[in-house]
């Protein structure tokens, strides 16, 4: 799916199916609304949002109570911590998401994550 401001998105789910809808309505509207109704919080989804333009990746997973302890784990161990990613965009002067900025190209992806890896 690609998404106006943020570029294409590869999703499947419950999130593609709020995000279709959503997405007709502007990226802001779409994406943080749907994470927002699915319970993250605006700045969190802010940061998500963010860290899809410059070339991240969303994952989110809709498991059964049984389940949730072991997907937990299995994801935490490389998620990212939107209050730490939102810090490091805060440093560079970003306030918020904004669906009008561009797309980074491959090579500012690349940059981009190159200031991540640990």
């Amino acid at each position: 799916m690609a998404i106006p401001g943020v570029g294409p998105v590869v999703a499947a789910g419950w999130l593609v199916a709020a995000l279709t809808g959503a997405a007709a309505v502007g990226t802001a509207g779409g994406i943080i609304g749907a994470l927002t109704q699915a319970g993250v919080s605006p700045d969190d989804a802010d940061v998500y949002a963010e860290n899809i333009r410059r070339g991240g990746a969303l994952v989110s997973v809709r498991v059964n109570e049984n389940d949730r302890a072991r997907v937990q784990a299995l994801m935490d161990k490389s998620s990212v911590n939107p209050s730490d990613r939102g810090a490091m965009y805060r440093k560079d002067g970003w306030q918020r998401f904004d669906p009008a900025a561009p797309t980074l190209n491959a090579d500012q992806v690349r940059r981009e994550r190159e200031l991540y890896r640990s």
